[in-house]
């Protein structure tokens, strides 16, 4: 979705970081590997504001929704973390950062995509979150309770995929 918006707004999309002015990482807060992954990443990406062109640096993600405050302390290369519950106002805090004064009206939009699976896969979201609240699991407490995707919406955005694949 993240992709989406960027092209939406006429960004050109990189796949090298050395060649990106803005990078954006998403994370997870699951697992202790997954989080060592994502702060890893995330200091590996920060050297491209220092040899490269990257001039910001933006984290967001289950790893931010978790240990935000945190991470802000820890991590200053970063310019811009996002938690979940901020999705919505992506785009505006995207063009905060860069300092463009006109704000957007758009928001995360789950038909706003841009496929990266190849042309013969592509993930659909139907659900969000957990209620079981496992002793051992994070979840519940980094994404919420469980909460299904309105049928009509799943429906809408397979078929927005499906047309994207023909």
């Amino acid at each position: 979705m993240c992709i989406g918006i960027f092209t939406k707004e006429k960004f050109e999309i990189v796949n090298d970081p050395k060649d990106a002015e803005i990078i954006v990482i998403n994370t997870c807060g699951f697992i202790e590997s997954a989080k060592e992954e994502a702060i890893n990443c995330i200091l590996e990406m920060a050297k491209y504001k220092e040899n490269g062109i990257c001039k910001y640096l933006v984290a967001m993600g289950c790893l931010v929704q978790r240990y935000k405050s945190e991470l802000e302390k820890a991590l200053p290369e970063v310019d811009l973390f996002l938690s979940i519950d901020e999705y919505d106002d992506f785009w505006n805090k995207i063009l905060s950062l860069i300092n463009v004064k006109t704000q957007s009206k758009n928001t995360l939009d789950y038909m706003d995509r841009i496929i990266s699976t190849g042309n013969t896969t592509a993930y659909l979201k139907i659900a969000e979150g957990c209620s079981n609240r496992c002793t051992y699991c994070a979840i519940p407490y980094i994404r919420g309770p469980f909460v299904s995707r309105k049928m009509e919406d799943i429906l809408k955005e397979a078929e927005k995929i499906a047309s994207l694949r023909n």
